[in-house]
């Protein structure tokens, strides 16, 4: 017996010193992926010696003495923290993540690859001035550079997926580029969607579905007071000209899901990668809540401008967004820069500041191409027959054979989808700006060395998209706002849905010219605010878009703006991290009033709704009000639409069924909100004898719901923060022990998609910033996890904790600040250099 115990203590023992070295061996691999922060490194493509000084928060400042040089050392330090974010970006714009995750992600790269984004990209580099091509070269060598610098010694990613990154070129800085602008502009899935839906509940009831108007809506060009001619929302259809018909079933290809797929290799490392890699997981498909504001001087305690802004993607592990302050001579600016991209794309420089929201302007149209027959290559084009194009493409799949790609292309773009003639025989063809010569032109990384507003605007014409409300503001106290983009004109109609492909009725016949782009400079008031929301009025001539956000963090931004004359950096940040629910304020006031002549079912509701009167209107996560209007509001509109739409009003699904929520209608609460005050007996579901009742059994449905979705009765435990989380994962970690290493959550959240601090499921601000034109070292800049992609470095999630809690993170700018914040100098020499002083 004691020889048994004696054996398996032995064994006990050398399995926990395995366990130990292999945990030793793990953290000494992780560890000795860190990039080198302090002494000197030697870099190939330098002329001269580059400083490389980071902050306590590790955001780094380069100083050299050519932009060239910044530029190599801009690409090196990004390839020190970010390498394998950057290539998996890459590949996941191109169509190449199934060489490394196997089949699971085959679907999502046959999209990309039939989109041609591979091609737009190289074509994009050999259209780029002499100057981008410099700029992306320089920064491609400064990348490479850190590539075979680190051999053997790569981030932990590419050691558990078993492989090395290729060379980094200038085209892959485009597919990044193209990948954003895909993020901001795919809504050729919501324009399907959106035609289902029309043929289901009839025009009429889709011209109330998608009314795009608001009261609380702010023009900033266009005004209905303006000598500007009315504003063509689209000429009406040729007369005569036959409805395409619509198509529910699986698109087939690159748009079907791949959540129902098992992953080959590795199994528990693909995780919630998809989530990482843009907007087609399930769950909202396209959040929105990207702000921005600028004031002048007569709101400021200063007396100069202040200018916010924060953009809402993704939330990942680690972040989108990387800080970065670069100076070299004709260079000095500080901002966010993206991860594979050269200079600073938000930001300031000593003299303005700028930054931008998502406009949603138009840009793609999703063309009904009659092909012959189902095999055919011929297609109807005015009256005759021509053949489609082929493109092949060939995708590596890990562990599979090749994979080979026959993607048709017609004469608008590549067909994103074709059905058989049984069903109908359309095939969908998408023309897409960004797919157009010239669609990738590349003016961003220019915006820093502008000076004034002349300046600033002459840049952002190089700006093909995706458009963006651009906000400006100076030193001399001058703010202003643009929509730089190539934006189509259309012969007829506005691309809200599919058109005929076969006639010339809806080709583009132009874009909108540069000098009559949206813009204004000093407005009268001087407050400028956008959020995704209606920019322009009846005044503006051209098209532009009626996918509009909601309007109710605009208008609260204005309010909020407007309350006072003395705004001070503190404020803003404030601002930006504003919880108060309009719509859900606006909804507890129905919900009171239906109330006084209909009683609930359920004595929980009773409860809920007399609590509502002490409520304050703010979407924390502690907050049970919001919970409840929140489900309302859902089975407010499942009562509504079910007898239309059935169960695709909630479906959250791409193509089977088609959903309202596909369509990206965030102008849900506008329709609502319409429907609730002006009662109309078309929208009243049948055997409802009233709105008041239609309210009260909305209100009970929510009650059964939460008690559902929290396994709760008690409505004490219905906080808002419980349903409503943040998990911020790593492509590689969704749960379990990769979870606990890679990712960051789960954690409460507050606010909500109509919050100013708007957060949903998965998404929120991947930045915030506030500039101070007064003093630029007042500045605050912020991203959600750390500068640093490696898991072993101190910022890898530093800056979690001011994130989460709304506290603003201090940007110094000038020389004597940094040097008080300094935490670590690393020169960078060219390989054969003398030390530099």
């Amino acid at each position: 017996m004691a020889q048994k115990m004696r054996i398996a203590r032995y064994g006990l023992a050398a399995a926990l010193l395995t366990v130990g070295l292999c945990v030793l061996g793990a953290w000494w691999k992780i560890r000795g992926a860190l990039p080198t922060l302090d002494g000197t490194a030697r870099v190939e493509g330098l002329k001269e010696g580059v400083i490389v000084d980071r902050d306590t928060w590790g955001r780094p400042w380069i100083r050299a003495k050519s932009q060239d040089d910044l530029v190599v050392a801009q690409g090196y330090v990004m390839a020190q923290d970010r390498l394998w974010q950057m290539d998996l970006l890459r590949r996941a714009a191109g169509g190449d993540l199934s060489e490394i995750f196997g089949g699971v992600t085959l679907n999502f790269d046959k999209e990309n690859r039939t989109l041609g984004m591979h091609e737009a990209a190289e074509r994009a580099v050999g259209e780029s001035s002499p100057e981008i091509r410099g700029l992306l070269e320089n920064y491609a060598r400064g990348v490479n550079d850190y590539i075979a610098e680190r051999q053997g010694r790569l981030p932990v990613e590419f050691t558990l997926l078993g492989y090395k990154p290729r060379e980094w070129t200038p085209a892959d800085t485009f597919l990044i580029s193209l990948y954003m602008y895909k993020t901001l502009t795919s809504t050729w899935t919501a324009k399907l969607n959106r035609q289902w839906i029309t043929e289901r509940v009839g025009p009429d009831r889709a011209k109330d579905l998608f009314f795009e108007d608001s009261p609380l809506d702010h023009y900033i060009v266009g005004g209905a007071n303006t000598d500007m001619v009315p504003m063509m929302p689209g000429m009406p259809m040729p007369p005569g000209h036959p409805a395409i018909p619509g198509r529910r079933g699986p698109m087939g290809g690159a748009a079907q899901k791949t959540t129902a797929m098992k992953a080959e290799y590795p199994p528990e490392m693909w995780g919630e990668a998809r989530e990482f890699l843009g907007e087609f997981d399930e769950g909202v498909q396209e959040a929105v809540g990207s702000n921005n504001f600028v004031v002048s001087g007569e709101h400021t305690a200063t007396r100069k401008p202040l200018l916010e802004n924060d953009t809402h993607l993704m939330l990942s592990t680690p972040a989108l967004w990387y800080a970065i302050h670069l100076t070299a001579p004709g260079w000095n600016e500080e901002g966010f820069a993206l991860p594979g991209v050269p200079m600073v794309i938000i930001g300031h420089n000593e003299r303005i500041a700028w930054g931008f929201t998502n406009s949603n302007a138009e840009v793609a149209d999703v063309y009904a191409e009659l092909f012959e027959s189902d095999g055919s290559l011929e297609y109807r084009a005015n009256g005759s027959w021509i053949p489609a194009q082929v493109r092949k493409e060939t995708i590596h799949v890990r562990g599979k054979p090749d994979v080979e790609l026959d993607v048709q292309v017609t004469r608008h773009g590549p067909v994103i989808r074709r059905d058989s003639q049984k069903e109908g025989g359309r095939a969908y063809a998408l023309r897409w700006t960004a797919l157009e010569p010239g669609g990738l032109d590349f003016g961003y990384p220019l915006l820093g060395k502008a000076q004034n507003w002349d300046e600033f605007v002459e840049v952002t014409r190089h700006i093909a998209g995706p458009g963006q409300n651009t906000i400006y503001a100076d030193v001399d106290g001058n703010i202003g706002f643009t929509i730089p983009a190539k934006i189509p004109i259309r012969a007829h109609g506005n691309g809200e849905l599919p058109v005929a492909g076969d006639t010339d009725d809806f080709e583009w016949t132009g874009y909108i010219p540069f000098e009559e782009l949206p813009r204004v400079e000093n407005p009268p008031g001087g407050v400028i605010a956008t959020a995704n929301a209606r920019t322009v009025g009846p005044g503006y001539r051209y098209f532009l878009s009626d996918r509009w956000a909601g309007p109710y963090r605009t208008a609260r931004l204005y309010e909020l703006l407007a309350a006072k004359k003395d705004l001070t950096v503190a404020d803003c940040n404030a601002i930006e991290n504003d919880i108060m629910s309009l719509p859900d304020s606006f909804l507890a006031e129905q919900v009171r009033g239906a109330a006084e002549t209909k009683k609930p079912k359920d004595a929980r509701t009773a409860m809920l709704i007399e609590g509502l009167s002490a409520w304050d209107g703010r979407a924390s996560a502690d907050s049970v009000a919001t919970s409840f209007l929140e489900y309302t509001r859902k089975a407010l509109f499942q009562r509504i639409l079910s007898p239309y739409l059935g169960e695709g009003v909630y479906k959250y699904e791409l193509w089977e069924p088609a959903s309202l929520y596909n369509d990206v209608w965030w102008r849900d609460k506008v329709f609502l909100a319409r429907v609730l005050m002006m009662r109309p007996p078309e929208w009243l579901p049948g055997g409802v004898a009233d709105y008041d009742e239609l309210v009260m059994a909305s209100a009970d449905d929510a009650v059964a719901e939460l008690e559902k979705a929290t396994g709760a009765k008690d409505p004490a435990m219905w906080t808002w923060g419980r349903l409503h989380t943040l998990d911020m994962r790593h492509p590689l970690g969704r749960e379990g022990v990769l979870h606990s290493i890679f990712s960051i959550g789960t954690y409460p959240l507050s606010g909500t998609v109509d919050t100013v601090d708007a957060m949903a499921v998965g998404h929120g601000p991947a930045m915030r910033f506030v500039a101070d034109l007064s003093d630029f070292d007042n500045s605050l800049m912020e991203i959600p996890t750390g500068e640093s992609g490696q898991i072993g470095s101190r910022y890898y999630r530093d800056q979690f904790a001011e994130w989460y809690a709304g506290r603003g993170i201090a940007a110094p700018f000038s020389e004597a600040a940094e040097a008080k914040e300094r935490a670590h100098r690393l020169t960078l020499l060219p390989a054969s250099a003398k030390a530099v002083n």
